[in-house]
Order: C-alpha cells, then sequence, then structure tokens
C-alpha cells in the first residue's frame, strides 16, 4: 500500500510538472508580445532581449494609429465578427434542430455533405466567391464577408449532436397544446442549448475574427479592412515595423480573451456535451 501510494505521488508530481512545464511553454510567447508592445522599435532586437515591460506603448500605438487608423479597422473586426456570430448562431441551430429532431427525404445525405465541405480549403473557394460577389455587386462591403460561411457547418454538427438530447416526448406533448412548430424551436430547444450555443459562439467569433485571404480579396478600401488586414499592411518590403505589429496584436486578443472569461463555464460544458452525444 505504501509503495502504491508513493508510486501515486510520483507519476502526480510528473504530471504536474508537465502540465506547468507546458503552461509557461504557450504563455513565454505571450508576455513577449506584452513587453515588446511596449518597447521602442531600436530595442526590439536587442540581445539578450529585454523581459521587463518598457514605457513606450502609447507612443507605439499613436505611430500605429497614424499609419492605419487602427481604431477604425477594430470597430471593423468588431461589428462583422458579432453580426457574424449572432446571424451564423441562428441559422445553425436552426439547422441543427432540422437535422436532429425532424424526418425528411434525403435527410442523411444532406447533412454528410455538408460536414463533407469542411475538407474544403478556403483557398479553393477564395475565386469562385470572389466572382460571385462582383456579379452582385457585393465586393468591398461586409456583408460579402458575412454571409457566405453564415451556415457554418461546424456549427450545425454541434447543433444536432445537442439537440438530439431533447426528449421527443417533450416536443409532441408542447404540439398537443398546440404550439408551432417556431415556438417548439425559440421556447423549449433554445432554452436548453444555452451552454452549447454560447461553445459555438465562441467557435464561430473566433473564425471570423481570424480570417485573412477572402477579406483580403473581398475588401478594397483600408476604411473597410479588418485587423488581419491590417497587421499585414505593417510588413514592407523595406521595414517591417516590429513595435506597431506587437501593440496591434496585444490589442487584437483582447476581445477575444474578454468572450472566452466571459463564457468559457458554458464553453467547456457546450463542448463535453456536443461530444457525448451519439
Amino acid at each position: 500500500m505504501r509503495d502504491q501510494r508513493r508510486k501515486d505521488a510520483v507519476w502526480r508530481f510528473l504530471t504536474y510538472a508537465f502540465v506547468i512545464t507546458m503552461v509557461v511553454v504557450m504563455m513565454v510567447p505571450l508576455y513577449w508580445m506584452l513587453v515588446a508592445a511596449t518597447l521602442p522599435q531600436e530595442q526590439f532586437l536587442q540581445f539578450p532581449p529585454r523581459l521587463i515591460p518598457g514605457t513606450a506603448f502609447l507612443d507605439n500605438f499613436a505611430a500605429l494609429q497614424e499609419r492605419l487608423d487602427f481604431v477604425r479597422t477594430i470597430r471593423n473586426s468588431v461589428f462583422i465578427a458579432v453580426v457574424y456570430t449572432l446571424l451564423s448562431l441562428v441559422l445553425c441551430s436552426m439547422g441543427g434542430f432540422a437535422f436532429a429532431k425532424y424526418e425528411f427525404k434525403y435527410k442523411e445525405p444532406i447533412f454528410y455533405t455538408i460536414l463533407a465541405t469542411l475538407v474544403l480549403p478556403i483557398q479553393l473557394l477564395v475565386i469562385p466567391l470572389f466572382l460571385l460577389m462582383a456579379q452582385l455587386d457585393w465586393t468591398n462591403t461586409f456583408r460579402a464577408i458575412i454571409l457566405p460561411w453564415a451556415a457554418n457547418p461546424i456549427g450545425i454538427f454541434l447543433m444536432r449532436q445537442n439537440m438530439k438530447s431533447i426528449p421527443d416526448a417533450l416536443l409532441e406533448s408542447a404540439r398537443m397544446d398546440g404550439a408551432t412548430e417556431f415556438q417548439i424551436f425559440y421556447r423549449i430547444a433554445l432554452p436548453t442549448m444555452r451552454s452549447s450555443l454560447a461553445a459555438l459562439a465562441i467557435i464561430l467569433f473566433l473564425f471570423q475574427w481570424d480570417l485573412f485571404l477572402y477579406p483580403l480579396v473581398i475588401l478594397e478600401s483600408a476604411d473597410m479592412y479588418t485587423i488581419p488586414i491590417g497587421l499585414a499592411q505593417l510588413t514592407g518590403f523595406q521595414r517591417i515595423y516590429y513595435d506597431q505589429i506587437m501593440v496591434a496584436a496585444t490589442l487584437a486578443i483582447v476581445p477575444m480573451v474578454v468572450l472566452f472569461l466571459v463564457l468559457q463555464k458554458q464553453f467547456v460544458s457546450g463542448i463535453l456535451a456536443g461530444s457525448l452525444k451519439e
């Protein structure tokens, strides 16, 4: 018994040591980014690197704002990501509910065809989508960034898996009480899916927040740029503005950190719930 306890203690120590080491390894680049955002350009590449924050953050931000109007860029990204997330939550939850609780012809082939689109790389879709947006005269507009990705396959799959946990008897009882199909979806299905919706909201927000190649092709004017495109503008042929890049990257992660901190409990429970459904 004593040897078993000793062995368990050793394994526990090794596990904690490994986890702590991985956390440190992952946090070091983030810490360096925060420190570099406070350093002037001439101190960025000095050796040994400076690990103590400096005092040049506001100066770097002022230079960034003068070069790029980064406040407008953040506003564009927030608007696109929020509108996309809300719209996609509605469409994905409705699609997931339909695939989970209704029977219709070719339901399974349609569902697996939707899942199959996940294997298509975005590089393959950029040109067809650009030609379509050009025919609709939607180039250089936010709706061209939001609408093509609104019915997200991952969102439909996640909501379908979670919607299958709702008892069919509950829905039938609501129908017998005179509830319409929309009332069943809105008043019964959605309230039970709050954790899953929160998890999906983070996934969708992050997807749109990080989207780079497609907005780069669609958006033409600088006042429409999103954060990833704005960051790319700071890398020139003759000079790379490291100080401004680090400030922009630091500010870019703030909305995602806030969103995750607000919804972290629902995110974990929602992901686990979706993974346990068959």
